[in-house]
């Protein structure tokens, strides 16, 4: 995807992205993590400079020698914006192009068909641009979070609640609405890439997450970067709780609250539960016995920094699943290896638009398969 910085090179990319992981970063700093050499590093920052990606900050000082000046990502060269929709929702994220947040808003959705997404994005969109005084021209892209997986044939095989999304030209929809470039990518995924740009995340550069929403996916970021696997469908755990039968999504906590004749149609609606419902305090109990032994053992298997709980609920809740999960009543047993912390995020559905919004950046500017 070509971008009004033009095509860069890999070895470009990957100097972005040191910088873009590691914050204010010294000529010498990047060379030791890219592994180039320093006139190399020199050149590249230079060039990456003149493009507007990079700025240089105030020398460091108390140095031995010529003093530093370390560079950062020059947040104010671009902006893209990230979506994450549900039945009668939608959220859009601006992100500049250093990984900050500009704004969000949430709008109500008719239905969730490609183009009355795309539509109610555009309008959305046009309004955030204008209200934060922003260049249009700056825009990367769009990145679309979408409850959805990967068919062998690279197809999309949308969750059961979204029928209409089983769209071999949703992409074209999309981008003819939009006016701009449209990535879309599994929402398991584009949560944690959210927690790795603005959540708890940003701590470790490898680490699982497991996406409570419509159904149990997730997804893996390994050495700071989303791995997606051979077909797209790396982290899902979904196919452990079949349907037909209770889950642990909150798709389920949503029909198990409206069994108990509590008015509820969307995720957004769990916002306003009052503290202390006996129901989802049941839900919690129930859903933390299911997933509790499926994700030490993936876990186990994975090897990663930590496991992150987020996805669709709200921190309330998700504050309350991630307690009940007792990874240590599985794993003690089996063997004295360190059992990584479970956290839960930080950043409730922020993390899907914030993820979304970030697609743009990785597919542009930052190494990416």
């Amino acid at each position: 995807m070509a971008t009004m910085f033009g095509n860069l090179s890999l070895s470009y990319r990957q100097v972005l992205d040191a910088v873009w992981r590691n914050g204010p970063s010294s000529r010498a700093e990047i060379a030791a993590t890219t592994g180039f050499t320093r006139p190399a590093i020199s050149q590249i920052v230079q060039e990456l400079t003149n493009l507007g990606l990079l700025v240089e900050q105030a020398s460091r000082k108390g140095q031995r020698g010529q003093p530093a000046r370390p560079v950062i990502i020059n947040g104010s060269a671009a902006f893209s914006a990230g979506v994450n929709f549900s039945h009668s929702y939608l959220e859009v994220a601006l992100v500049d192009l250093a990984g900050t947040l500009i704004a969000t808003k949430r709008t109500a959705l008719e239905r969730p068909d490609p183009e009355t997404i795309a539509r109610v994005v555009r309008r959305t969109l046009d309004k955030m641009i204008k209200a934060g005084g922003l260049d249009r021209d700056k825009l990367l892209g769009v990145g679309i979070s979408m409850p959805a997986d990967f068919s062998a044939e690279g197809t999309w095989l949308p969750h059961v609640y979204f029928s209409e999304l089983r769209d071999p030209a949703i992409s074209e929809c999309f981008e003819s609405i939009l006016g701009t470039a449209v990535i879309l990518e599994n929402d398991g995924r584009v949560c944690a890439i959210g927690e790795r740009v603005m959540g708890v995340g940003n701590a470790y550069r490898t680490f699982m997450l497991v996406h409570i929403g419509h159904g149990v996916g997730g997804g893996l970021v390994i050495d700071g970067r989303p791995y997606r696997g051979a077909l797209g469908n790396a982290g899902i755990m979904g196919q452990y709780y079949p349907y037909g039968s209770p889950r642990p999504s909150g798709q389920d906590l949503l029909e198990t609250l409206k069994g108990a004749g509590i008015d509820v149609d969307d995720f957004d609606d769990l916002e306003r539960l009052p503290d202390g419902s006996e129901v989802v305090e049941r839900w919690v109990l129930r859903a933390a016995g299911q997933l509790c032994g499926d994700i030490a053992r993936v876990s186990r298997f994975f090897g990663p920094e930590a496991v992150i709980l987020a996805g669709r609920l709200p921190p309330s809740i998700t504050n309350r699943l991630a307690g009940a999960i007792d990874l240590e009543s599985i794993l003690r047993p089996m063997d004295d290896l360190p059992i990584p912390p479970l956290l839960a995020s930080s950043l409730g559905s922020s993390a899907g638009m914030i993820g979304a919004a970030s697609l743009p950046i990785y597919q542009s500017l930052l190494p990416n398969h």
